[in-house]
């Protein structure tokens, strides 16, 4: 029993040694926690410093976008005496290219119209002289045809003679 007493003790023993390291690591590791706790305010100070100076400079913008309103105003009124030049200009350009247009369409018209006249000539000459090349095969062929059935009935006639000869 004492053995197994011993046993248990130094087992427990191990344990506590364990625990002692396991514990040892966990200060490690706490103090890696902390100096990465350091380092993030170091740099969260660092962001305040930029942060104070993108409010110096939003300061010095908003002076500058003070005086370009005042600038954009005067340039507001010079622009509306522009337009109101500009849109004579514009009204007076807009009766031109009506113009200009309708002659456009007018000489487009007058080449399409030509152009689909040409067409038209083309092909009724084709027309007619394929008409013309098939009427004179035709003539051949009704030529050879009207040859043919003469033959064909003069054979006619003179197998009828031959049997009127027989009877």
């Amino acid at each position: 029993m004492e053995e197994i007493l011993k046993l248990i003790l130094q087992r427990l023993d191990t344990m506590d040694q364990r625990f002692d390291s396991i514990d040892k690591r966990f200060d490690g590791v706490d103090q890696r926690f902390d100096g990465v706790d350091q380092r993030f305010d170091a740099v969260d100070q660092r962001f305040d410093g930029v942060d104070q100076r993108f409010d110096a400079v939003d300061q010095r913008f908003d002076a500058v976008n003070q005086q370009f309103v005042a600038v954009n105003q005067q340039f507001v009124a010079v622009n509306q005496q522009f337009v109101a030049v500009n849109q004579q200009f514009i009204d007076v350009d807009k009766q031109l290219k009506s113009l200009v247009n309708r002659v456009g369409g007018l000489e487009e018209g007058q080449q399409t119209f030509n152009t689909e006249q040409s067409e038209m000539r083309k092909e009724m000459a084709f027309y007619y002289g394929s008409m013309m090349k098939k009427l004179d095969e035709t003539k051949v062929e009704l030529s050879s045809e009207i040859k043919h059935v003469s033959a064909v009935q003069k054979q006619h006639q003179d197998v009828l003679e031959i049997l009127n000869e027989k009877q």
